[in-house]
C-alpha cells in the first residue's frame, strides 16, 4: 500500500447498485502502479419498499453526485490535484458545484491542516455534460432526514400538524440509540440506510494520513435524493437552520465554515443540480431554513416528551462511538443547546432535558465566550451566532430565569455592559426569515406551527 501523501491522482472508478446495496469505488493512483483502492457501501432497507432501476436516468445521475460526494472522505487524505470522473459526465456548473464541495465544504480542513484551499481541488466540466433532465417523481410519503435531535423533532412536528404524509430517513450507523429512541415517539416509519466506509480509511488515519471534517450534510442530501429516486417519494426535508450560512474564520481567502454543507448557499446549489438533472421531483429543502437555532429550540421544547429520549451531542454519532450518556455536557454543541433552551424551561424540565446543567460547569464559562464571539473563533461545530447566544442569555435574564454565575458574569461583564439594542437582538433571533428556498405549500405548513409554537 502506497502512502496517501505519495498519490498524484484521484478517480473515481466504480458505482452500482446490486439488489438493495449502492457500492462506490475509489482509487488513490501513486507512481508506476502504486494504488490505494477504497470501497464503499450503502444499505437500502427493505422497510423502504421496492426500488427502480439504477440504469440510466435519474437514478443514474443522482448515483454519480453521491459517487462524487462521498469521495470527499478519501481524497482528502492525500488531496491530490488530478480529480478523474467519467469523461463528460459533469456540466460545467455540476464541475463548480462539486468544486464548490471539495473546497467551501473542506474548508475546516484545509485550515487546521495548514493547507491552501487554492485550486486544491477542481473538477473539469464539459460544454454540453449529460444533457437535459430526466424524469424523476413520485408522490410518495416526504423523507425527513433524522438525526435524533431537536432540529428533527421540529421538523417532523411541523409535517405531523400538518397531516402531510412522512416517513423518517436515517443516513448512517444502524443501532444509533438515541435515533432509534426519539423516532419511535413520531409514530412515523423509520428507515436506516447503512453506510460502511471502507476500513483502509481508519488505518491510513491511525499511520497518519491527513484527515478532518468532511461535508457530511452534502452526502445525506445526494443519499437521500437517491433513494427518494428510487422509491418514488416526493420530497426530502432537511432541518438546517438560518445560522448554519454563518462561517466560523477565514483562511487564505476562503470563509471557513463548519456548517457550509447546512448552508443557504449548498441548499440552493444541491437544488440548481436537482433542477438540471431531474424534471418532477423529488424537491430538496431545509424545513428551518427561516429560523435562527433559538426559535427552533423555542419550539422543540413543546414537545416534552420528547425530552428524555433526543440529543443534539454530536460525540453520541462519531465513528469512534457514543458518548457515556445522551448530553457529554462538555462540548460546544452541548453548551450552545442548553443556552438555547435556558430561556423557555423552568428547573425541572431544563434538567429533564439534560440530565444535568453543562452551564454550571466554570470549566464551560470559555465556551460560553467563544460562543459569544468575545473570544477566538466561533467553535467549529453546529453551533449558533454570537446573536443568538447573546439574546439567549438576554431573555433568560429578563424572563428572571437563574443562569449559573459564572456564565451570566461572562455575559454581564462582556457583553450586557457595553450594548443597549439586546430587545432588538432577541426580536431578530426570534423572526422568521424571508431567506429560504422552501417551496409553497411546505412554507404554509411551518407558518401554522409557528402559529402554535
Amino acid at each position: 500500500m502506497i502512502l496517501p501523501r505519495e498519490a498524484e491522482s484521484f478517480e473515481l472508478t466504480r458505482r452500482s447498485l446490486e439488489d438493495r446495496t449502492v457500492t462506490l469505488a475509489y482509487v488513490l493512483h501513486g507512481r508506476g502502479a502504486a494504488r490505494i483502492d477504497f470501497e464503499e457501501r450503502l444499505e437500502i432497507p427493505e422497510s423502504l419498499g421496492p426500488l427502480g432501476s439504477a440504469e440510466g436516468g435519474a437514478v443514474a445521475r443522482a448515483l454519480l453526485a453521491l459517487h462524487v460526494v462521498g469521495g470527499t472522505s478519501y481524497w482528502k487524505t492525500a488531496v491530490p490535484k488530478r480529480l478523474r470522473v467519467d469523461p463528460g459526465a459533469l456540466s460545467r456548473e455540476d464541475a463548480s458545484l462539486f468544486t464548490d464541495v471539495y473546497t467551501k465544504g473542506l474548508g475546516e480542513f484545509f485550515f487546521r491542516n495548514g493547507i491552501d484551499p487554492t485550486g486544491a481541488a477542481v473538477f473539469e466540466g464539459s460544454a454540453h455534460g449529460p444533457g437535459d433532465p430526466v424524469r424523476g417523481g413520485g408522490e410518495g410519503p416526504a423523507l425527513v432526514l433524522w438525526g435524533g435531535g431537536k432540529d428533527s423533532v421540529v421538523s417532523e412536528r411541523v409535517l405531523a400538524q400538518s397531516g402531510e404524509p412522512h416517513e423518517l430517513l436515517t443516513i448512517g450507523r444502524r443501532g444509533w440509540e438515541w435515533i432509534g429512541r426519539s423516532a419511535s415517539l413520531t409514530g412515523a416509519p423509520h428507515h436506516v440506510v447503512e453506510r460502511r466506509l471502507d476500513p483502509k480509511l481508519q488505518e491510513l488515519n491511525a499511520a497518519g494520513a491527513l484527515n478532518g471534517h468532511v461535508p457530511v450534510s452534502a452526502y445525506l442530501a445526494a443519499a437521500a435524493v437517491l433513494v427518494a429516486l428510487l422509491t418514488g417519494r416526493r420530497a426530502v426535508i432537511a432541518s438546517n437552520e438560518s445560522s448554519a450560512s454563518e462561517g466560523n474564520t477565514t483562511w487564505r481567502g476562503l470563509d471557513v465554515n463548519h456548517q457550509w454543507s447546512k448552508s443557504l448557499e449548498f441548499e440552493r446549489g444541491f437544488r440548481a443540480w436537482l433542477a438540471r438533472h431531474v424534471d418532477g421531483g423529488p424537491e430538496y429543502f431545509s424545513l428551518l431554513r427561516p429560523l435562527t437555532e433559538l426559535r427552533i429550540v423555542k419550539a422543540f421544547t413543546s414537545h416534552t416528551r420528547f425530552f428524555t429520549s433526543v440529543t443534539s451531542c454530536n460525540r453520541n454519532f462519531s465513528q469512534t462511538g457514543p458518548a457515556a450518556s445522551r448530553w457529554c455536557l462538555t462540548c460546544p454543541k452541548c453548551v450552545f443547546v442548553a443556552l438555547m433552551a435556558r430561556p423557555w424551561l423552568d428547573d425541572a424540565a431544563y434538567h429533564a432535558l439534560f440530565g444535568a446543567d453543562p452551564l454550571a460547569d466554570p470549566a464551560n464559562c470559555a465556551l460560553v465566550e467563544e460562543l459569544l464571539g468575545v473570544r477566538g473563533v466561533k467553535p467549529f461545530e453546529c453551533v449558533g451566532t454570537p446573536g443568538e447566544t447573546a439574546a439567549a442569555l438576554h431573555l433568560a435574564k429578563t424572563r428572571g430565569i437563574a443562569v449559573p454565575h459564572g456564565c451570566m458574569t461572562v455575559f454581564n461583564d462582556r457583553v450586557a455592559a457595553f450594548r443597549s439594542d439586546l430587545d432588538e437582538v432577541a426580536s431578530r433571533a426570534l423572526a422568521r426569515s424571508d431567506e429560504h428556498a422552501i417551496p409553497a405549500r411546505w412554507l404554509a405548513h411551518l407558518d401554522a406551527y409557528l402559529d402554535r409554537h
